[in-house]
């Protein structure tokens, strides 16, 4: 649980709205996720700062453990992750077998409905 609330404690440092992260004053792109294919939505977050390591944390809680898993099957399969609406993903390296995230490679999940990369 120690990466998950270290992560949240990163997300916490940002600008929020509501339920989720206020996106108006960060460097991002976004992909309305209704329509789109999961090979659509890998090919957009290869895209994105995340893309730069091989593997990825998943959290939808502090209080919760995390996931670390390959950066495709995170971005493929978050909905089988989490069912819960918000759900946040970051780069990790495996320095020594160890997961070493890289909080400012991001990606939110609004609403199941929208992604939100930091650029």
């Amino acid at each position: 649980m120690a990466l998950s609330a270290e992560f949240d404690a990163y997300l916490c440092t940002l600008p929020w709205a509501g339920s989720g992260i206020d996106w108006r004053e960060l460097p991002h792109r976004s992909l309305a996720l209704g329509g789109v294919s999961d090979d659509e939505a890998v090919e957009w977050a290869r895209q994105t700062p995340m893309a730069l390591h091989d593997h990825v944390l998943v959290i939808d809680s502090a209080s919760e453990p995390g996931a670390v898993c390959r950066f495709e099957d995170a971005v493929r399969d978050f909905e089988l992750l989490s069912n819960r609406p918000e759900l946040y993903m970051c780069g990790v390296d495996l320095v020594d077998g160890e997961a070493r995230p890289v909080h400012h490679h991001f990606i939110e999940r609004r609403s199941f409905m929208t992604l939100h990369a930091h650029l």
